[in-house]
């Protein structure tokens, strides 16, 4: 078949898929069932990664943004120690001494969790058994990315008696019993909450403040608590704080943990008693974390792919064994062996990449609706998609490879003969 300049080209292609449509629609269920399983593998992995890209965001949030966060705390048991010992608690004066010796923080904060083993009453009940009580000195709001969206608490200005809690524990407070919560009354919650009583440990507290809406791991956490001044000495604290991000070069968790050492007195070259956790070990575990899933969901994918590609060779091999008659009139008529390879290979493409348009839609549909449940908003993972394209392009490719081969060789006149 002759084609001459640009013209010509656009002619030749555009009957070539014209052709290879027509032969697609009349074998509906065969194309079907292979655009199926190349969307169910493609659906997997831009799912997937759709999901992980959420999830991503979520947890990345707990750990601020253009500062670093740097946790110290006591350790579950002495490094070194006998077995079975627990190491000293972070005393309230420690905590103080290492708050006024480290000068370069930007935020400090120094917090306990406080028991409520009789819970956390209110005039119209007791709040539920996941009710967390923090007791703070300093922003521990900040430290950790949090902000208050109604009443006063910024910056840790809040007086003993004062209290600051999360979006649940408002909606608990002002909804009647047994109603649930419907679209957009959290902030009306939130300014009905403010200066309700709550009673913990026996002692009131009137509610100063009302946390904003987080889209990070640690808002849903706070958004369960309580935040109430720290009064006195603590027997067991713990410290954050934060240093620009110019700083957090590993140097600055070892600053504060030889400082701690010091205060604790430990002997040089000892193992501390005490961990020291930095937000950027989290945040590396999270990508480390988010690269599995997505080399799980390539895999799957991979694997439901090459299922999809055997499927597409055994449709398109059945293809040219029906066609036998067709491929020897057009040859008669003067299409040469790569007219009749293009064909093949066109038909193939175009159910790879119907199935390849279909599995991109339901996997962002199904990933960003997790997006949607857990308020991270929505995510297109783009590097992926075009991935997807290439590889289901490939896949086509493949798979038609030996059919159209086979198509392309055939003996004219014995294709003509061919009932």
């Amino acid at each position: 078949m002759k084609r001459y300049g640009l013209k010509g080209r656009f002619s030749y292609w555009a009957d070539v898929v014209s052709s290879a449509a027509s032969n697609i629609s009349a074998n509906k269920l065969r194309s079907s069932l292979t655009i199926a399983i190349v969307a169910l593998g493609i659906t997997c992995l831009v799912g997937t990664q759709t999901a992980t890209d959420c999830l991503a965001l979520l947890l990345s949030g707990a750990f601020g943004t253009s500062a670093e966060r740097i946790s110290i705390r006591s350790a579950k048991s002495a490094t070194g120690s006998s077995a079975g010992r627990e190491s000293p608690e972070i005393s309230f004066i420690q905590a103080v001494q290492f708050a006024s010796g480290y000068g370069d923080a930007r935020q400090m904060s120094i917090y306990t969790y406080v028991p409520t083993p009789y819970g956390v009453q209110y005039a119209g009940g007791c709040l539920g058994p996941q009710t967390t009580v923090v007791a703070c000195k300093g922003d521990w709001l900040a430290c950790n990315g949090l902000s208050v969206g109604q009443g006063r608490g910024t910056g840790g200005i809040f007086t003993p008696g004062e209290c600051i809690i999360g979006r649940s524990i408002a909606s608990q407070l002002c909804r009647a019993p047994g109603q649930k919560n419907s679209s957009g009354q959290g902030q009306e919650y939130g300014r009905q909450a403010l200066g309700k009583q709550l009673y913990i440990g026996g002692k009131a507290y009137c509610v100063a403040g009302v946390l904003q809406e987080q889209t990070s791991l640690l808002g849903a956490i706070a958004d369960n608590s309580i935040f109430i001044p720290m009064e006195g000495c603590a027997a067991s604290c713990s410290i954050d704080f934060t240093v620009g991000r110019d700083q957090a070069d590993g140097l600055a968790a070892g600053r504060a943990s030889s400082l701690m050492s010091r205060i604790r007195r430990l002997r040089p070259g000892a193992d501390p008693d005490f961990e020291t956790a930095e937000g950027s070990a989290a945040e590396k575990e999270i990508e480390k974390l988010a690269g599995n899933l997505s080399g799980i969901a390539f895999i799957i994918a991979l694997l439901t792919l090459i299922g999809a590609a055997v499927a597409l060779t055994n449709i398109m091999l059945i293809c040219v064994s029906e066609r036998t008659r067709e491929v020897g009139i057009r040859r008669a008529l003067g299409a040469s062996k790569a007219d009749i390879r293009n064909s093949y290979v066109i038909e193939a493409v175009i159910i790879c990449e119907a199935g390849c348009l279909i599995g991109t839609l339901l996997g962002i549909l199904c990933g960003n609706a997790l997006g949607l449940y857990l308020h991270t908003g929505s995510s297109i993972p783009w590097d992926w998609i075009l991935l997807s394209q290439a590889i289901s392009i490939a896949v086509g490719i493949a798979a038609c490879a030996l059919p159209a081969h086979r198509a392309a060789a055939m003996d004219p006149v014995a294709a003509l003969r061919c009932e």
